[in-house]
């Protein structure tokens, strides 16, 4: 246990939050930066194909995503029972907690990849999936879903060394896991000849290294969690606190999900080229994603922790310093964005149609992307309290009360296209950002959820 003793001190003993979250950031920023790189080349080398590739991976990604957010759900419990139970010095609780999570998780995405490949058919007819991108869709989903349970590990292993304190590790793991599909993508897409079904497998050659790893890691207890068969049966005394912090996680996910798959829909009807565009528009706005999230997570770290030991006052100032360096970083990438919008965009196409929708949703829809960011750290907050049923209604209201009515309204039943798409989607995240902001501020959440009581720790970090 000496790793993650050497963790807790580190998180609870820097007086300096601002640096602590910095420091506990940076690898994050590193596979954060490695990821979205892989996305802008994945999405680079599909645009060299055609609109159609170029397409595939937002009308797929969210049929997949369906098992994801229950997957993703339940692993997000790790956030609270983990960090907090490090927080408490109570390492063996915290090694039980991952073994339940990974057994129930492998379970879950093994049964649940055989269901989701038989129904996929049914899910491009109903999404009404243009009759150009449905062949392709259907090869790239089919691959994806059989690497959930890869995902699943991939999910465990990140969340369960990420809250004890160590954010290297996961670095390196992601680098590999990422040079993985760099270098396969162009070989299995054009040299091979197999188009958008080689970039799916690439992208299953690279979660296949990454849980590789996780398993060796679990089995040798090299990151301070060890793990053998038995460790994966649910332990009885951990499941109530579990869905008391996941079933909001893994609800509001769905219900997300749900209404990803519902845009993708209003998204659709306006055309192979609006359809294209939002997937360059997503690509490009998820650049902020390599410094803003990191932060977040960071943050929920030393709120977990702090909360464990008992800090209460400190893990609202450490969501107070993730909330300032959020919106700095940001408002700064927001700038950026806006002044060389064209030279980003030119790169993904070169059809006019598609680059002017794509300029429009950067224009109005980039600037709310600070709102999204803001209720991020607001749900890695809730999520590191274990206090997840208010962020998570909110994160379920924003698609289906604000973004979902508004983007169709105005983009159908007003005939304002794809401007309307980009204003209601919009208007969703300034309401959402605004709220989360006032919760992070003035909520009741910084109460620990695990009830061992904290062992002492060396360190300044006081509450």
């Amino acid at each position: 246990m000496g790793r993650l003793e050497a963790h807790r001190e580190r998180v609870l003993g820097e007086p300096n939050l601002y640096r602590l979250i910095v420091v506990l950031a940076l690898p994050l920023v590193v596979s954060a930066s490695v990821s979205t790189l892989y996305e802008l080349v994945d999405t680079f080398w599909l645009s060299r194909l055609s609109r159609e590739a170029l397409a595939t991976p937002t009308v797929s990604w969210p049929y997949r995503g369906i098992l994801m957010s229950v997957s993703f759900g339940v692993a997000a419990g790790l956030s609270a029972l983990v960090g907090q139970y490090v927080g408490a010095g109570d390492y063996r609780r915290a090694a039980r907690s991952v073994g339940t999570v990974l057994g129930i998780l492998l379970a879950l995405n093994l049964a649940g990849a055989a269901v989701l490949l038989a129904g996929i058919p049914l899910y491009l007819s109903a999404m009404n999936v243009p009759p150009d991108v449905r062949p392709l869709a259907s090869a790239y989903i089919s691959v994806l879903v059989l690497t959930l349970p890869l995902t699943a590990v991939n999910m465990v292993f990140n969340f369960a060394v990420n809250y004890v304190g160590d954010t290297r590790t996961t670095m390196w793991v992601s680098l590999a896991s990422t040079l993985t599909n760099l270098v396969l993508d162009p070989l299995l897409i054009f040299w091979a000849g197999l188009g958008v079904l080689g970039a799916a497998l690439a992208t299953a050659a690279s979660q296949a290294v990454a849980a590789g790893y996780a398993v060796y890691s679990f089995a040798t207890g090299r990151h301070g969690i060890r793990l053998g068969l038995g460790d994966l049966a649910p332990d009885p005394g951990l499941l109530p606190l579990l869905a008391r912090v996941s079933a909001p996680v893994v609800a509001q996910r769905l219900g997300m999900n749900l209404g990803f798959l519902a845009m993708v829909g209003v998204v659709s009807g306006l055309g192979t080229a609006v359809l294209a565009a939002y997937s360059i528009g997503q690509v490009v706005l998820g650049l902020d994603n390599m410094i803003a999230m990191p932060f977040a997570r960071a943050a929920g770290i030393v709120v977990s922790q702090s909360l464990g030991a008992g800090l209460a006052e400190r893990a609202r100032r450490a969501a107070r310093a993730g909330l300032v360096l959020i919106v700095a970083t940001v408002g700064s990438f927001i700038g950026f964005l806006l002044a060389f919008s064209r030279p980003f965009i030119g790169v993904f196409t070169g059809d006019p149609e598609v680059f002017e929708a794509a300029e429009r949703m950067l224009r109005i829809f980039g600037p709310s992307v600070l709102g999204f960011n803001v209720f991020v750290l607001a749900n890695i907050v809730a999520r590191a309290s274990g206090h997840t049923l208010l962020m998570s209604l909110l994160g379920v209201a924003r698609l289906w009360l604000l973004r979902i009515p508004l983007s169709w309204l105005l983009a159908h039943r007003l005939g304002l296209g794809d401007t309307g798409l980009w204003a209601g989607m919009a208007a969703s995240n300034y309401a959402t950002g605004a709220a989360a902001a006032a919760w992070l501020l003035r909520g009741d959440w910084a109460k620990p959820v695990i009830r061992e009581a904290p062992k002492p720790h060396q360190g300044g970090g006081t509450g």
